[in-house]
């Protein structure tokens, strides 16, 4: 399946939503012990919620499913996803149930650790879910997250299956824990996927390979058309069946990495739907997600259009660098006047 080029391409994202509240210490305590922070910080989250509010502040419509509880995080998730332009219109409430929480412990480095309960994000009354609304996108992007348990399981599945049949490509972030708990089950829904995201060491763990190009090669060998792999501090690897590319980390000062490979899953997908260069498709992922550790917290504060046009203007390019900068920012101009508004 060939992408085509989509000025303002409609994107429907399945996947939990979470508030997430990141909590900075100076180090672990030992058990029992005390934890403690001068600040905090609580945000709209989840890994598909993350990507959706991305994709809406690049330019493309994003229609999130998933359900939330109707607790008093509901409202708060509900104004997020409206101030930043996602449309909520498939995402549906559960009486009795709480919203997903996420809470993230962050270190000096920037690193993460999650303790996350999942509420309403236990998809135990499947028929909330407007899956109907899939056949009617350009894309369907998930996670692998829903593999991990029997009921979510099989609304991935369903899903998976109302794309494929209606002619939508699928896009998947495999995430680490559903690469490590249920390995078989993802390596089965490789070959369904247009686009495959993943970290260097769920990739190592999938492939057997311990060399970034030789993970990418083995993955795009199963089926996919484009398959990214985070490197993290180190940048990102994305490679086709015809051509690949490496590119390092942008320079930037690293506070939080919660969110950030959900940013660079956005930025692959509006690149390969907007049919984008594998040049300036990589460029436009690896700066979302470093521009995306310099804030804490994800949700509404992670970056968009005007962050990624601000800080290519500032760069200093040479050959081919220059040539994707421009195609980032010919494109983001372009998604934006569609909507009326200028960059």
């Amino acid at each position: 399946m060939k992408a085509f080029a989509k000025v303002s391409p409609c994107v429907c994202l399945l996947g939990p939503i979470n508030i997430d509240i990141t909590l900075p210490i100076d180090k672990y305590p030992s058990e029992g012990g005390d934890g403690l922070c001068d600040s905090y910080s609580i945000e709209t989250g989840g890994v598909v919620a993350n990507t959706a509010i991305v994709l809406a502040k690049l330019g493309a419509k994003a229609q999130l499913i998933g359900c939330m509880g109707d607790d008093i995080w509901a409202e708060m998730v509900s104004d997020a996803f409206g101030v930043t332009g996602v449309d909520v219109s498939g995402v549906s409430t559960i009486p009795g149930l709480a919203t997903g929480l996420n809470i993230a412990i962050v270190t000096p480095s920037g690193e993460r650790t999650f303790f996350n309960a999942w509420g309403a994000n236990n998809w135990v009354e499947p028929d909330k879910l407007p899956l109907d609304l899939i056949a009617r996108a350009d894309m369907l992007q998930v996670t692998g997250h829903p593999v991990t348990r029997e009921s979510n399981r099989s609304v991935l599945l369903e899903a998976i299956d109302i794309a494929r049949s209606a002619n939508v490509p699928v896009s998947m972030d495999t995430s680490l824990r559903p690469v490590m708990e249920q390995t078989s089950e993802i390596l089965s829904l490789i070959p369904q996927l247009a686009i495959c995201v993943v970290g260097y060491e769920e990739g190592r763990h999938l492939t057997d390979e311990q060399d970034p190009y030789a993970i990418a090669r083995n993955i795009v060998s199963r089926g996919p058309n484009l398959v990214a792999v985070k490197l993290g501090g180190g940048g990102c690897i994305v490679a086709t069946a015809e051509e690949h590319t490496m590119l390092t980390t942008h320079e930037v000062k690293t506070l939080d990495t919660t969110g950030a490979g959900d940013s660079f899953t956005a930025g692959i997908i509006f690149g390969w739907l907007s049919q984008m260069s594998i040049g300036a498709t990589a460029m436009l992922a690896n700066l979302l997600g470093a521009l995306a550790t310099t804030v804490w917290g994800a949700g509404t504060k992670l970056p968009g259009a005007d962050n990624v046009i601000t800080y290519l203007s500032s760069m200093d390019y040479h050959d081919r660098s220059e040539h994707d900068a421009h195609e980032i920012t010919l494109m983001l101009k372009a998604s934006h006047r569609l909507h009326g508004s200028n960059l």
